[in-house]
């Protein structure tokens, strides 16, 4: 069985969730050439504006109608959009761009073996994106959508207006009396084909489902992107913070959804000139929550100026990682401080720069005083367990007494390689060491300055 989802008002809906104070006017968008209006909301619908209507006849029925131009691509990525959360519940999904899309419930007849078990999770599913829209079910792709598209129930009531064929055939079934798809399925094929042609029954085949649909399968993208039209120019923060905070919600939702986290924002500002303005926000730890975000964003944006007032605002989010399960009290939840110490990174590293915040990892070298190297911040540092080391190193090793110390483990012998000019041909014994007023120190021998050093504390 496939289903079909009629959305035809998709993007002037997504524009109202994104900006609610859109619901209460008269709004329609239209095309650039034509100024045809191609979608409306429910305020212009009762004015008695319709879907064909020319902008300016719009424009007389209300004085209060607010026009937007309507975006082929921004309609094309809402409904990917769309396919990503429906693909948590369905296997099998094709795109029918710019209105709608396919549904094909055989592959889940384990998990909803009867059609309103599918109907019930597809209802969820669209629930939180508040758009209006129309179901058709049958089995064939074709008739589902045709389906959809008419509002019927059955599919003899199907007017033929409804079929995706040329306008010449259309005028004929006119002709002929032909005002339903009963009534054209009632005629025989053979003579139906000698009066009206070929092209009839190809098309009677694909709704039999004699002959296949060419579709093209949805598979979910591996990053998020999006883009949003503002309903009037910006060129501050202030003005930009709402539709970021959004956008940001949906990122979270994306993120959430897979169990992941984003490395680097890409901020995109679409400038009244056709030019466009690029922000990167790196997170040294990651994060996904929407509200770390905008925190993050609002102190990277607030020393950007803008020199050209802003029309769209987008995201983008590729480096995206799996996201580590925090330990969790039984009573209190999520560690605050493992959240602190990610939000603190975070922040440093936008008010400092990214060349500027590091954290420290081991590096395979003989010597303690090479064997440390910086690592990106937030990164999984490794971590040697082999042999037991302080966690406290001296910046430089200095000269001590050994009279003051008493050796309790070692010795541990490192050479290194004659080509280290530093080190070149340099012995050393390390010892655990204690000293005379209880501390537990790492000192070593140095062959060369016939002499103890002190290198590090245990404690």
């Amino acid at each position: 069985m496939w289903l079909y989802v009629a959305l035809p008002h998709l993007q002037l809906e997504r524009m109202q969730v994104l900006h609610p104070d859109l619901q209460g006017q008269p709004a329609v968008l239209y095309t650039e050439q034509q100024q045809m209006v191609v979608q409306f909301n429910q305020t212009a619908q009762r004015q008695g504006i319709r879907v064909g209507m020319n902008l300016a006849d719009a424009w007389t029925l209300t004085e209060n109608l607010q026009p937007y131009l309507y975006r082929e691509s921004q309609q094309r990525a809402l409904l990917q959009h769309l396919a990503s959360d429906l693909y948590h519940a369905f296997a099998v999904i094709s795109l029918d761009p710019p209105l709608g899309l396919w549904l094909d419930t055989k592959p889940m007849q384990k998990l909803y073996p009867q059609l309103q078990h599918s109907l019930t999770q597809l209802e969820l599913q669209l629930q939180p994106w508040q758009v209006s829209y129309t179901l058709g079910a049958a089995k064939t792709p074709l008739l589902a959508k045709m389906l959809a598209q008419s509002g019927m129930q059955q599919s003899p009531d199907i007017p033929v207006d409804y079929l995706p064929c040329s306008p010449e055939l259309q005028k004929k079934l006119r002709r002929m009396g032909i005002q339903t798809l009963g009534a054209l399925q009632a005629i025989p094929r053979a003579l139906a084909g000698r009066r009206l042609g070929h092209e009839l029954v190809q098309l009677l085949a694909r709704i039999q489902g004699e002959q296949p649909e060419s579709l093209r399968y949805f598979r979910p993208p591996e990053w998020f992107t999006q883009r949003l039209p503002l309903l009037a120019e910006a060129t501050s923060w202030q003005a930009l913070s709402f539709p970021l905070k959004r956008l940001l919600q949906e990122l979270e939702h994306f993120l959430e959804s897979r169990q992941q986290q984003t490395r680097q924002l890409l901020l995109s500002f679409y400038h009244r000139d056709g030019s466009v303005s690029k922000l990167q926000v790196g997170l040294a730890h990651g994060g996904y929550q929407a509200e770390a975000l905008l925190r993050l964003c609002q102190l990277k944006m607030e020393s950007t100026q803008f020199l050209a007032p802003v029309l769209d605002i987008g995201l983008q989010a590729k480096q995206l990682q799996g996201r580590q399960h925090e330990s969790r009290d039984l009573l209190q939840g999520p560690s605050q401080a493992q959240k602190s110490l990610a939000q603190l990174l975070n922040e440093l590293q936008l008010r400092l720069g990214r060349q500027q915040v590091f954290g420290l990892q081991t590096a395979a070298e003989a010597f303690p005083d090479l064997s440390w190297q910086l690592a990106p911040a937030g990164a999984e540092l490794g971590r040697t367990e082999l042999i037991k080391r302080p966690p406290w190193l001296l910046e430089q090793s200095c000269p001590v007494d050994i009279r003051q110390w008493q050796l309790t483990r070692g010795p541990e012998r490192f050479a290194t390689p004659w080509w280290l000019r530093t080190y070149g041909g340099a012995t050393r014994d390390y010892w655990q060491a204690l000293h005379q007023d209880g501390r537990n120190g790492w000192l070593f021998y140095d062959y060369r300055q016939q002499h103890w050093y002190l290198q590090g504390w245990f404690n």
